[in-house]
């Protein structure tokens, strides 16, 4: 069985994305991309000190992906003076973020990027599965789950902890059934936030995450 461990959910901005960086780690992480800085102050923030040597993947989907970075580069490649340097480059590519990452996060072992084409949907069934997967086959104690967005304006992050193990302050498990729920959350990016809403409020003990991208399976929610 899987376990739901931890709900954390980002809401800043771009600006203040530096700031939030050093607060975590006592000093800024230099020429990171956004979507990088965000997904370490995420890692960091889903799991607590003891927690971050334990074999761990990281799986993130993105609707915006490094576009603010790749517009930067195309810009100065087409009409800026100069060439690009090297760290622009690298910024456009989002597995970067992992290895910038994995010094703050030494368990970290793989990480998977999964690019969304279509503002408003995403596909956590499809990270919760392979999650559930990998935890099955032993690969991992722990694996992250986020949806991470960085734009001019906004910068957001959703993630959900799951592991094999309870963890004392488990809020619940999670396993995959057949969609016969009549209702049930649907598959946005911010699932996580509308799931945490679920479990604060007294309402039925199960709750079913609802995917189009997989209309023949349903992930299923059960309070501890």
């Amino acid at each position: 069985m899987i376990h739901l461990h931890a709900i954390v959910n980002q809401h800043t901005t771009p600006a203040a994305l530096p700031a939030a960086v050093r607060a975590a780690l006592g000093k800024p992480l230099r020429r990171a991309a956004g979507l990088t800085q965000l997904a370490l102050i995420g890692a960091l923030a889903c799991l607590p000190a003891g927690c971050r040597s334990l074999p761990t993947a990281l799986l993130w989907q993105s609707t915006s992906g490094p576009r603010q970075e790749t517009l930067t580069l195309l810009d100065e490649t087409c009409a800026g003076a100069g060439e690009p340097m090297p760290y622009d480059f690298l910024a456009t590519q989002p597995a970067i973020a992992a290895a910038q990452i994995q010094p703050f996060l030494p368990g970290l072992r793989s990480a998977m990027h999964i690019p969304l084409d279509t503002a408003g949907l995403a596909n956590w069934s499809l990270l919760l599965a392979l999650a559930g997967n990998w935890l099955a086959e032993g690969r991992y104690a722990q694996v992250l789950c986020a949806h991470l967005d960085h734009g001019p304006a906004a910068a957001d992050g959703h993630w959900l902890v799951v592991g094999n193990e309870a963890l004392e302050n488990s809020p619940a498990s999670l396993h995959f059934s057949q969609p016969d729920a009549a209702a049930g959350l649907p598959d946005t990016p911010d699932f996580p936030a509308r799931l945490a809403a679920w479990l604060e409020q007294p309402a039925s003990p199960t709750q079913h995450l609802l995917s189009p991208a997989n209309p023949r399976l349903a992930v299923e929610f059960t309070r501890l």
